[in-house]
């Protein structure tokens, strides 16, 4: 039967929401595209390698944050709680350090497919093909924005027509950010939800409530807008006449780290639009310096993520070891292929 006269929801009769079947030619065509980001992983350096399909719960619930039970869904014989791939990056750091004695290359790459709960959005996939590079070993500034040309290269190669935005965000900075207004976690929790949403009414409504000082909902105002690279000297400025002097202190390091940054990006990466959003909060709680999100037109979701994680590899060999990496979903880059065509 010619595919076109066939029933758009005839695989939805037999194959549960968000997980789909690929044919022939669907096939084909997303081992090619594997096949063009393999070639040009290896020709920057990094080596493949090959993760579980399941892992202990216990190593997610370890370094993830609270809220995430409802994804650890499955048991072996023994009784002990598997989940399918929760977090890859965790899976990629945790299987390279239990290798720490061997000596291979700490530049790697990975296929592989998890599961992610959409909630609300039951028919968006739920089964992803993730494509991840991590470096181990190494985050600082250059290292981070070499990764990030890799990930331009690959966008140039396979969507050239396509241009994407880059939202950064600082772990270590906002987290002494929440310390400074001195919320307890209840409160720091909804507040990182508002912040997130950019909900300027519940955030007023919240502050109010709090007895919030003046000072300290200026900064939370600060948090709320995005901020242009070229721009980051003046937010600096701003922040500096907003807080005391205890808690420039506090936040002195992650702020020159900030700012030296966006000082190398727009020398180097003048080709990518891209904006420091201060309450940029990642899911996952184990980054501790940037993480950044891209973002096509049209698409609320990210097409793809990364950061900095200098202490995962530390919380299973007790060796401290910095990193850096990024992942994207394939399947959403094969559904902006596919409308192109």
């Amino acid at each position: 039967m010619n595919h076109k006269n066939k029933p758009i929801s005839s695989e939805q009769k037999w194959i549960p929401d968000g997980f789909h079947f690929l044919g022939p030619e669907e096939s084909k065509n997303r081992r090619n595209l594997l096949q063009s980001f393999s070639e040009l992983f290896e020709k920057e350096g990094y080596s493949e390698i090959t993760l579980p399909s399941f892992d202990y719960s216990n190593s997610f619930r370890s370094q993830l944050q609270d809220g995430l039970e409802s994804l650890l869904v499955a048991k072996d014989w023994d009784g002990n709680e598997l989940s399918p791939g929760v977090d890859l990056t965790l899976q990629v750091v945790k299987g390279m350090a239990a290798r720490s004695h061997w000596e291979e290359n700490q530049n790697v790459y990975y296929f592989a497919k998890k599961i992610r709960d959409h909630k609300k959005r039951n028919a968006s996939r739920r089964e992803v093909l993730q494509v991840g590079v991590e470096s181990l070993g190494n985050s600082d500034t250059n290292h981070l924005i070499s990764q990030i040309k890799i990930l331009k290269k690959l966008w140039d190669n396979t969507l050239p027509n396509k241009t994407f935005t880059l939202v950064f965000g600082h772990s270590s900075f906002f987290r002494t950010i929440l310390e400074i207004l001195g919320w307890n976690e209840e409160q720091t929790n909804v507040l990182r939800q508002f912040l997130y949403t950019k909900n300027l009414p519940e955030l007023v409504s919240l502050a109010a409530r709090e007895n919030t000082s003046e000072t300290h909902m200026q900064i939370i105002q600060l948090l709320l807008k995005p901020i242009l690279s070229s721009e980051m000297g003046v937010f600096k400025k701003t922040l500096e006449t907003v807080l005391s002097k205890d808690e420039l202190l506090k936040v002195k390091h992650d702020l020159e780290s900030i700012t030296s940054f966006f000082e190398v990006w727009n020398k180097e990466m003048k080709g990518i639009f891209c904006i420091f959003d201060p309450a940029l909060v990642r899911d996952l709680s184990y980054y501790t310096g940037f993480m950044f999100q891209g973002y096509v037109e049209q698409d609320p979701e990210p097409v793809f993520a990364g950061g900095v994680y200098n202490d995962l590899y530390a919380s299973f060999t007790g060796i401290q070891k910095d990193a850096c990496g990024f992942a994207l979903h394939l399947d959403a880059i094969e559904v902006m292929l596919n409308k192109e065509k």
